[in-house]
């Protein structure tokens, strides 16, 4: 089925490490499917993504575990990839150091310069919570925020849901910081919803992100691209 009409940024599929593509018409849905890294490498090209009238982005999400390396931007620049989506960000430094990673990377490659774009989850750590530093002019490869209430909560030792239902104050801080932030620097703002929604959580929850600030949802499996 085809993705809500009346929403006009298209989500964000997350796959994970060894998780298939899915079918060409779930990634005519999509804005952009992020690969999770397997080590230093992910198992995607481009050349994976099937050739349709319908431009989806391939990003590979890094930072994880550690610092990606120049290393590892050159295969994954080499291999087709868009862009990267930079998890755990804390703020304009990390991205400012990825931004000179893959000038390097696109100069070794061959690459136009500026071509690969940056996405950022934000508001994911307390650190990014709190920090006052703009993202405004940080890098033109900047083009979005993510914002995971599931890993801002477990960052700080709670559940994104309490137990009777409510939303923890440090949820709702993170949503806020991240919206702020992407409008302060004119970004997208894509809000992560849980893995296990279901049809009416899901388009419940998408309707409420945008009534809240964010351009669209990233989702974390095909299936629910195919219940919307």
């Amino acid at each position: 089925m085809p993705v809500n009409d009346s929403q006009t940024t298209l989500p964000l599929l997350y796959l994970k490490a060894g998780q298939p593509l899915p079918s060409s018409e779930i990634l005519g849905s999509v804005e952009a499917v992020v690969a999770e890294m397997d080590g230093s490498t992910t198992h995607l090209t481009r050349s994976d993504l099937p050739r349709t009238d319908t431009r989806c982005l391939l990003l590979a999400r890094v930072g994880m575990e550690s610092e990606p390396g120049e290393d590892d931007l050159v295969t994954l620049i080499g291999n087709g990839f868009d862009g990267v989506v930079r998890a755990g960000c804390r703020g304009p430094a990390d991205v400012e150091k990825l931004d000179v990673l893959l000038k390097v990377a696109e100069a070794a490659t061959g690459k136009p310069h500026g071509r690969t774009v940056i996405l950022a989850e934000y508001a994911t750590t307390p650190e990014s919570v709190l920090s006052p530093h703009s993202l405004a002019g940080v890098s033109p490869r900047l083009s979005a925020l993510v914002f995971d209430a599931t890993v801002l909560a477990e960052a700080c030792g709670c559940r994104p849901v309490t137990a009777t239902g409510d939303v923890p104050a440090i949820v709702r801080a993170g949503r806020a910081a991240a919206v702020l932030r992407a409008r302060e620097a004119g970004l997208a703002a894509y809000d992560m919803l849980a893995a296990d929604a279901d049809e009416a959580a899901l388009r419940r929850l998408w309707q409420n992100s945008v009534d809240n600030g964010f351009s669209s949802i990233a989702l974390q499996s095909p299936q629910q691209i195919e219940l919307l």
